[in-house]
């Protein structure tokens, strides 16, 4: 499994829009259009060196162009696969190459993602064959990782009455990526998965 440098940059580019998007954009009410996204971050920009004016306005700029227009890419492809508004739409999109946005999902992995992301539960049945599933697409494998990261929540319904830690769940995918050799050590994705993992195991300690 391997993955050209350009492809790996922008796959790095698509998944810093998607945090920009969930971390920066989303918890503001930022609506996800090209003029609103570039509006928020001129604003932020202003703000930044307006507080510090030693700042080199230069390098602060190109810095928060290069965010605005990966946001803007990002929702530009996922309005070639649907509504924008719609989560699962711009995960897909910053998890897929260009080539790979036409592929049609596993039944599997869409009923899983759906339900993680619109539901904040896992079908038992549904992740014991995706588990065991030798035959993921790169893409799948992105966007499994993806939407479990991009969740939103600690703990998700597993079974009836059953809670799963978020933990659990992604040390489970990343452990079937590794397994089966299904991205390159350095695609983005799974590099931040793995940071994510263990942010969440620091997390937990503090509480040993």
């Amino acid at each position: 499994m391997s993955a050209s440098h350009d492809e790996l940059v922008l796959l790095q580019a698509q998944m810093e829009g998607l945090e920009s998007i969930f971390f920066e954009l989303h918890p503001f009410g930022i609506e996800l259009k090209r003029q609103q996204v570039q509006d928020y971050y001129n604003q932020r920009f202003n703000a930044a060196t307006e507080a510090q004016a030693s700042v080199a306005k230069g390098e602060l700029r190109r810095n928060f162009n290069t965010r605005a227009n990966q946001v803007r890419n990002l929702v530009d492809s996922a309005e070639s696969i649907g509504d924008v508004t719609n989560k699962l739409n711009l995960i897909i999109a910053a998890t897929c190459l260009p080539q790979e946005r036409s592929r049609r999902l596993e039944a599997n992995v869409l009923t899983f993602c759906e339900n993680l992301i619109f539901q904040n539960k896992v079908d038992p049945a549904v992740l014991d064959k995706l588990l065991v599933n030798t035959n993921l697409a790169a893409s799948e494998a992105r966007l499994l990782l993806a939407c479990i990261m991009f969740a939103g929540s600690n703990k998700v319904e597993h079974g009836k009455d059953v809670q799963m830690s978020i933990k659990d769940l992604l040390a489970s995918f990343i452990t079937l990526v590794k397994s089966r050799d299904l991205l390159p050590r350095n695609d983005p994705f799974y590099t931040e998965a793995l940071y994510f993992l263990e942010g969440l195991s620091e997390d937990n300690s503090e509480f040993k």
